[in-house]
């Protein structure tokens, strides 16, 4: 097993890789299932096929275009939430990055099985990635060969990025961005650092962030080995290089970062700068699956070769010079992994999260490659600090909580394993001679591969494989079905209006077909609409940017432009008044909104947000059905101030606690007087805030709230079911209200009605307070029919993408609002004269009127791609000028 060439290092790789990929996807062959992590709609169906898919079909569309001389790219889709812009929406998760432009060979059916090769392609080009580097620095091959494995099927690719596949490109970037650095400091051709950057930016900001903070990092830490050259002018050098790497990517980067400014997904208001430490069970929980098998909280998948944990001990027990950088590097590693502050610089200032943890992966494949000659030659210290060092985890072990004690006793049994091998190749001259050494150390790899992925994919071992989808099912799993029912005859409207659905269903299914619906789950979320959505009280709205469905309030139905309806009626779901069956197949139904209101409807009068503000769920729905919420400030305040009597609120309780501890607990009960229970009643919950059972806020330490907890109400035999987060969680969005329809044909029984409420996961609860909310349905229906009929849009013309227009004549001053969600990326014009877009409901899109006929044109352009354009224009010109002088000079810049 002779390596002494790149060539022979890659072609062992590709072979080792092969068979190593053999047998961790072997249960997926095994069982036909693909890699797309899809069952219960999970993100890899919903948000990473969905977008690759589509990807595909946007390449060809514009391929198309462009071979007919039209050269305009489509940048707005209705079928993006309530309606987005596609590349900032998309690029993270897959505009931009080179290895998707594969997808213009695929189409929506086989999309899948470009979704499985471009996973395993990443996962190649992360082992080729360490590789280059590592034959760069002059490390010994095989330690560079064992470094590349310990690097690739580490924790973080296990439990992230097989679920989440864009998370294995900041894995391929950082090792080629540290090569870019060692190629600046050895005043070396820089292009390689710049095109990583430009590349890194492009493809997600998110990571790209984290990827910057990281070379940063390393670019210090190394700085001392080439300190002669002036620490002032080699950040010139790096920064220079950085700036033309942005200025490149700036065409895309500069449109995404101003979407990530007005993203709904941020943090909660909590001072992370004072959360000092986490709780004390993490810290013993990070030591055991170091090189153990499981996810610690906050995204901390570590879970290396035991071989790692060796390695590093082995680092600190010498005193070599060279070897220094490696202990700081190890030492601010483990800072950062200690402490919340650092997990919450490195992931961008929103909340602690450390998914940055792929550098710490590298970290450990680096000083497994530095280490591994020194591996074979221990010295009697370093052979016992790692006995102490294997005795010490045996001992913590022990405080594996349950549900992990079997991953736990196999990672023990590795890590013995290893010690025994270790101290064989280093005491036993028949093992130690030749190449022998090298086979043994690579059973030793082979049997950690294994058995990392029989813990986290075996089903002996795991439940996650049982997420994954049957191969060959993820675009019938995503929206098959409902794409039956929705012909072309049904969608002639030039896919405008939206399409609400009455059962759970997968978020984003309309997204490849062009269907505009009511579900969001993108974590790039316009906060307009995110913020308007959850003040409604939507059992539907479950995070910041995830949400759907409209609960069937007829209302809001109206209002948000919704023509169709899709599912099974049942107690729990009923169709709105107003719908009509118009097909069915395979036992769900297709029903019409007879009475839809046109897609641009006119008020007479408004009230501004802040009024708006201070009125309940209900009534905020009762007051968009008769005034158009405005921002502007400066109204008469008889125009602004709203009539309530078209609501009646009777209190019921508050203040209520629960402690949720044990499974059987027996959930929350509320009586419901009957007589309260009038035609068109909800029951209106307010203040709905969970807390983790050891979540009392502790000076310095972080809190540690559940993201997913359900919560279960039952009323008159009618289930209902909401999702809501613990405080402190990562996703936490504060109290909730939920708002619950009573149904008109149980309200005439006799006696009081019990609410029940369920909270799923253990925590401690409060509900302030508890209403039946009484509507007038007459007026309801009359304030809706006085929008229908009110002035409205005609000749509505719309292309699908970036251009809309309509003609409306009005008698008098009039509020448009065209059901298009609002961003500074539309502008207007009314017979031919720029005129302002206002923002007008929350989220949509509005025009003030005059009396007389108006004919619209709204425009739409990414925002920011057009000085993005100029920016990326710039720095080619500057690297053209650049490469010319270099070539007439013949000398670095």
């Amino acid at each position: 097993m002779k390596i002494t060439t790149k060539r022979q290092i890659i072609l062992v790789y590709s072979i080792l890789f092969f068979v190593f990929c053999m047998i961790t996807f072997y249960p997926f062959y095994k069982n036909g299932i693909s890699l797309v992590w899809g069952q219960y709609a999970k993100d890899g169906l919903v948000q990473h096929f969905n977008a690759v898919a589509y990807w595909g079909e946007y390449l060809k569309e514009c391929l198309v275009n462009f071979l007919h001389g039209k050269f305009s790219l489509p940048m707005w889709d209705m079928s993006i939430g309530y309606g987005g812009d596609i590349l900032t929406t998309l690029n993270y998760y897959a505009i931009g990055d080179p290895i998707n432009l594969i997808y213009i060979f695929s189409n929506k059916h086989t999309a899948e099985y470009f979704y499985d090769f471009t996973l395993i392609l990443r996962m190649y080009l992360i082992g080729i990635s360490f590789i280059c580097y590592g034959w760069y620095m002059k490390k010994e091959s095989h330690g560079i060969l064992f470094g590349s494995f310990v690097y690739l099927f580490s924790g973080f690719v296990f439990k992230s990025a097989l679920r989440h596949p864009f998370f294995l490109n900041p894995m391929i970037y950082l090792p080629l961005l540290f090569l870019g650095v060692e190629k600046i400091y050895r005043k070396e051709k820089p292009y390689l650092f710049m095109g990583t950057v430009t590349v890194a930016a492009i493809s997600n900001f998110y990571f790209f962030y984290m990827l910057t903070a990281v070379t940063v990092i390393y670019a210090l830490i190394r700085f001392p080995s080439y300190k002669e050259h002036g620490f002032f002018k080699t950040l010139g050098r790096f920064s220079g290089w950085y700036l033309l790497g942005i200025g490149l990517s700036a065409v895309i980067l500069c449109p995404v970062i101003l979407g990530f400014m007005g993203n709904a997904r941020n943090a909660t208001a909590v001072n992370y700068f004072t959360t000092l430490f986490y709780p004390k069970a993490y810290y013993m929980r990070i030591f055991i699956h170091s090189i153990g098998y499981e996810n610690v909280v906050r995204g901390t998948s570590l879970n290396y070769a035991a071989l790692t944990y060796f390695a590093v001990i082995a680092l600190f027990l010498q005193n070599k010079k060279e070897k220094r950088g490696y202990q700081v590097a190890a030492l601010t590693a483990g800072a950062c992994l200690i402490c919340p502050v650092f997990s919450y610089i490195l992931h961008g200032f929103s909340y602690p999260m450390n998914r940055w943890v792929f550098a710490v992966a590298l970290l450990a494949g680096i000083i497994v490659m530095e280490m591994y000659p020194e591996l074979l030659s221990l010295n009697r210290i370093q052979k016992i600090g790692i006995l102490a060092g294997a005795i010490l985890y045996v001992l913590a072990s022990g405080c594996a909580v349950a549900g992990e004690i079997r991953s736990v006793r196999l990672a023990v049994v590795m890590m013995a394993v290893t010690v025994v091998v270790l101290f064989a190749v280093n005491d036993m001259d028949v093992l130690s001679e030749g190449n022998r050494k090298h086979f043994v150390m690579l059973g030793l790899l082979t049997l950690s591969v294994s058995a990392a992925a029989y813990v986290n994919l075996s089903q002996s071992m795991s439940k996650v494989i049982n997420e994954y989808l049957p191969s060959g099912t993820a675009y019938e799993m995503l929206c098959g079905n409902k794409m039956k029912l929705l012909t072309a005859e049904n969608r002639k409207t030039e896919n405008l209006y939206r399409t609400d659905t009455i059962n759970a269903t997968a978020n984003n299914w309309g997204l490849i077909d062009h269907v505009p619906g009511t579900s969001n789950y993108w974590s790039i979320t316009d906060g307009n609409v995110s913020e308007t959505l959850h003040q409604f009280g939507l059992l539907g709205y479950q995070y910041k940017f995830k949400f759907q469905r409209l609960d069937q309030r007829q209302g809001l139905l109206d209002l948000f432009g919704v023509k169709y309806v899709i599912g099974n009626p049942n107690v729990n779901n009923q169709i709105p008044e107003g719908f009509q069956q118009i097909k069915k197949i395979g036992g769900i139904s297709l029903y019409e909104n007879q009475k839809v209101l046109p897609f641009g409807y006119t008020y007479d009068r408004f009230i501004t947000k802040k009024e708006y503000a201070k009125l309940n769920a209900l009534e905020k729905e009762q007051a968009m059905l008769r005034y158009a919420v405005m921002e502007d400030e400066q109204t008469d305040s008889s125009e602004r101030i709203f009539n309530e009597t078209y609501t009646k609120i009777i209190d019921i309780g508050g203040n209520y606690t629960f402690q949720r501890r044990k499974r059987s607990q027996r959930p929350l009960e509320v009586k419901i007087p009957q007589k309260y229970l009038k035609k068109n009643s909800y029951l209106y919950l307010q203040g709905i805030q969970g807390f983790g059972v050891r979540n009392k806020s502790r000076k310095h330490m972080i809190d540690l709230g559940k993201n997913y907890n359900g919560i279960h109400m039952e009323f008159q035999g009618k289930k209902f079911v909401g999702v809501m987060q613990q405080k402190y969680s990562t996703y936490d969005t504060g109290s909730r209200d939920y708002v619950l329809k009573i149904e008109d044909g149980k309200i005439s029984q006799k006696g009081d009605e019990t609410l029940t409420v369920k909270f799923i996961t253990r925590g401690d609860y409060r509900i302030d307070k508890i209403s039946v909310v009484q509507v007038d349905g007459k007026a309801e229906n009359q304030a809706i029919e006085k929008l229908r009929k009110n002035e409205h849009l005609t000749n509505i013309e719309y292309d699908g993408g970036n251009h809309f227009s309509g003609n409306i004549k009005v008698k008098d001053s009039k509020i448009l609002c065209i059901p298009i969600p609002y961003s500074k990326g539309w502008s207007a014009t009314d017979n031919g004269e720029k005129v302002e877009l206002e923002k007008v409901n929350g989220m949509f899109l509005g025009l003030k009127l005059s009396k007389g006929s108006h004919h619209l044109q709204l425009d739409y352009v990414t925002p920011g791609i057009k000085a993005g354009a100029i920016l990326t224009i710039v720095s080619v010109l500057i690297l053209g000028g650049t490469l010319v002088y270099r070539r007439q000079n013949s000398r670095f810049i």
